[in-house]
């Protein structure tokens, strides 16, 4: 194998960066504030505006399967 072959093989291959035992994962706060969004987000509760329409969609699909059974 060439040099220039071996080089960009070095250079494009994907090596596991090293951690230390009890290390802090490079992108361990990334993943703490994605957590912590999700959570805040799953605790709120749902709009009014969106119940309604869940509801009136219920209705029209229920509506619907009974115009198709007759």
């Amino acid at each position: 194998m060439s040099d220039d072959n071996r080089k960009k093989q070095e250079m494009t291959a994907i090596q596991p960066p090293e951690v230390r035992p009890g290390a802090v994962q490079p992108n361990a706060s990334i993943s703490r504030k994605l957590r912590d969004f999700y959570d805040a987000v799953q605790e709120e509760g749902i709009p009014d505006r969106f119940l309604d329409l869940l509801e009136r969609l219920e209705q029209a699909e229920k509506n619907a399967k009974s115009v198709n059974v007759k």
